[in-house]
């Protein structure tokens, strides 16, 4: 029985932490799951085939015995040569075993076997489609464009062939050629979730948040047990959050309004229900509820003045002891002068103990202040 390399499945060197495992499955899952309701019969297959590598190599690489014993056994296998197949080439039947292959996960196969079908049928838009994406697995991008977009070319109006192309955008951090093919393929097929979700995270990655907000959230109802979904949905609320925040010289941000601290709570709070436990995203939420936290927390922020209300409180106590010791009508100005110290205190606490945003707002310029949500 052939030994799957669940390395090269997720993409991981053998020597990788069981953290960066962890982050591979869940990069991996977000890139496959969609695919498992892909149109194209080929694609689905070969989208659940990953998925169950996936889940086999999770159960595998973070039992740390299991894994052990599986380093041993990649170790000693020995890949076996291929043999040899007889018969005409024009005879068999190439799309087909590229198909084949691609489903067995044998990208390498595949891509030879669509190279003989697209030699075989030059017009076949599907032979080109299974060649681009075989040419993708392999990380061959240029020959992967090249190939998906003429099956596109050969058949403009099948919307997988568009999201393909996306997908391959998309992983190259195209993302304005990606969200082209992303609309195109939404466009083409109105009732899959999937595509205009892909639409909104191509647009977040433009700048294009609220819009991207807006298209994700939508997505989301549609489908509010998908993971992914899920997962793009909570990325854009996160930068919701942020780009209301005001911006210093330096390009750093805070919380300077109360406002943007209400605004960022009740944000906080449809992130913490999406209950979404990748690890990178789990600890950029942190960060900003620290700083959220940070911004609504009263206390006393600074001790400045504290020197002057010192010396100010024991001259007035002196003062007035002193009139008290006089007494007659010099009682009453000790009385104002026991009022005074009582009220420089106060002054002085409600000036200094006030909640972390308006501390924020206090330090910052002008222009700071002016930036961010109002």
């Amino acid at each position: 029985m052939a030994l799957d390399n669940y390395y090269d499945i997720l993409g991981i060197a053998p020597s990788a932490s069981s953290v960066d495992v962890q982050k591979a499955i869940a990069e991996k899952r977000r890139e496959w799951t969609p695919r498992t309701g892909h149109p194209k019969l080929e694609t689905r297959q070969l989208a659940e085939q990953t998925i169950r590598n996936i889940a086999e190599a999770e159960t595998i690489l973070l039992d740390t015995s299991k894994r052990r014993d599986y380093d041993q056994q990649l170790a000693a296998r020995v890949v076996a040569p291929e043999l040899p197949r007889t018969g005409s080439t024009q005879e068999r039947d190439w799309l087909q075993i590229a198909r084949d292959y691609l489903v067995q996960g044998n990208s390498a196969q595949a891509n030879y076997a669509a190279r003989e079908a697209t030699n075989q049928q030059t017009e076949n838009p599907e032979a080109w489609f299974v060649r681009g994406l075989s040419s993708a697995q392999l990380g061959a991008y240029a020959d992967a464009e090249f190939e998906l977009n003429e099956a596109v070319r050969l058949n403009p109006n099948d919307a997988s062939y568009h999201a393909e192309l996306g997908d391959l955008y998309k992983s190259n951090g195209l993302w304005a050629k990606a969200l082209a093919q992303y609309t195109r393929a939404s466009q083409l097929e109105p009732s899959n979730v999937y595509y205009s979700a892909f639409v909104g995270l191509s647009e977040g990655a433009l700048g294009n948040v609220e819009k991207a907000h807006d298209i994700l959230k939508k997505a989301f109802e549609k489908l509010p047990g998908d993971d992914t979904i899920r997962y793009f949905y909570g990325l854009t609320l996160q930068e919701i959050i942020t780009r209301t925040w005001s911006t210093y010289h330096d390009g750093s941000q805070s919380i300077l309004t109360e406002n943007q601290l209400n605004h960022s709570k009740e944000k906080l709070a449809v992130i913490d229900a999406l209950k979404i436990s990748d690890i990178d995203f789990r600890n950029d939420v942190n960060e900003i509820r620290v700083n959220v936290e940070r911004a609504e927390q009263v206390k006393l922020w600074s001790r400045d003045g504290l020197g002057g209300l010192v010396a100010g409180e024991i001259l007035t106590v002196v003062a007035m002891l002193n009139f008290f010791w006089i007494g007659q009508g010099f009682v009453v100005l000790g009385l104002l002068c026991l009022g005074l110290a009582v009220l420089w205190i106060f002054l002085w606490v409600r000036s200094h103990r006030i909640p972390g945003w308006k501390w924020n707002w206090k330090q910052s310029s002008a222009f700071v202040r002016q930036t961010g949500l109002q």
